[in-house]
């Protein structure tokens, strides 16, 4: 897994309603789905039929390691328990879900090795701890979906512009190598308008 830093522009009561989603969500997460997954049985009502699925038919979707099906989709929209070998599958699935519902996303390469740095040189010119780094994933989202290797979390908005404020103001004073993360990290946030309606700022970190 490459060790980066995925940004989306979401509110986290979003990302939250994917695990328990109304029909209108559920036909747009299933249509997300068909674009990454293997073809399986299409039907008005999967949700309905939810049993005979898991029960895998003869049209039932190919199980692939890694690779996310319309039973992942079920399973992770009505938060049921996911097996240890369809985490990693979930995962790839709600990424898309992720990318495919926020009007805007990034990613930045952002190794666990100069995590440490980073943040330090951020507190060095008189950034708050509450937006270093690490922050940007700070606050859990409870969703039922667990794994190992990362770190998936939010920001709120209010804080968001608390960030785009004061590492503004130190940008000119941190090194070279913070800068590299510090400066997109500005550009995808600098949109926010300053208004308590707009989004969060959802985290994922593969660095750890």
């Amino acid at each position: 897994m490459d060790e980066e830093l995925r940004l989306w522009s979401l509110p986290s009561d979003t990302v939250r309603e994917c695990f328990a989603a109304p029909p209108e969500l559920e036909e747009r997460l299933l249509a997300i789905t068909d674009t990454v997954a293997p073809a399986g049985p299409k039907s008005s009502n999967l949700l309905g039929k939810l049993g005979p699925l898991l029960r895998h038919p003869v049209d039932a979707p190919a199980i692939r390691p890694g690779v996310p099906n319309r039973l992942d989709a079920i399973a992770l929209m009505t938060s049921r328990f996911i097996t240890p070998d369809r985490v990693s599958a979930c995962w790839v699935l709600l990424r898309a879900w992720l990318d495919d519902l926020a009007p805007a996303h990034t990613v930045i390469p952002l190794a666990h090795t100069s995590l440490d740095n980073l943040d330090f040189d951020l507190v060095r010119t008189g950034v708050p701890t509450e937006v270093s780094i690490r922050h940007l994933w700070g606050r859990r989202l409870d969703i039922p979906l667990g794994g190992p290797g990362f770190s998936f979390g939010y920001m709120r908005h209010a804080t968001v512009l608390t960030l785009l404020t004061s590492w503004r103001e130190a940008l000119d004073e941190l090194e070279d190598a913070t800068k590299a993360v510090v400066q997109p990290v500005l550009d995808f946030v600098a949109t926010y308008p300053d208004d308590p309606d707009t989004p969060d700022l959802i985290a994922w970190w593969t660095g750890r």
